[in-house]
């Protein structure tokens, strides 16, 4: 089965609307259900610092090479090259790590459990519901390519 050029992965939720859409709902869950984290602010902070630095890096990095080899970044786009280079080499998806890592950064530095808690269920759908689907349409599109891909590389890590 092959893929038209124009036809987007048929994802059930876009990413940022996941992410943004879970943290908001954790920081409102905070304000109303507080959840005390005893984390010293050093330890937690530092830590946050680096999710945030290393996870918009590692997604940044992912992006830049979609940008260069000229192919759809957001899911509404048609995928029209296949990248396999760079951070790609070693997850099949760096922009998600890299979200992830962002997210639960910025979760830590705002002390935000609520949030924390919420990712879980994000990452169950986004391999489930986003993820899954993303990686059929693309082995339609890309076939024998793609599958090597998938048998070489992990999804996460």
């Amino acid at each position: 089965m092959s893929v038209p050029d124009a036809t987007p992965p048929p994802v059930a939720v876009h990413p940022p609307v996941l992410y943004g859409g879970a943290f908001l709902l954790g920081i409102g869950l905070d304000r109303l259900v507080p959840i005390d984290a005893a984390v010293p602010d050093l330890l937690r902070h530092g830590a946050a610092s680096l999710l945030i630095v290393l996870g918009l890096g590692l997604a940044g990095w992912a992006a830049w090479l979609f940008h260069r080899a000229g192919t759809g970044i957001p899911t509404w786009q048609a995928a029209t090259r296949f990248v396999d280079s760079g951070p790609y080499a070693f997850s099949r998806n760096p922009m998600y790590l890299g979200i992830t890592a962002a997210y639960a950064g910025l979760a830590l530095a705002l002390a935000s459990i609520w949030a924390l808690l919420l990712l879980a269920p994000v990452l169950v759908v986004m391999d489930r519901l986003v993820i899954a689907r993303e990686e059929h349409y693309l082995a339609a599109r890309f076939g024998s390519a793609y599958e090597a891909y998938l048998r070489r590389v992990r999804r996460w890590l």
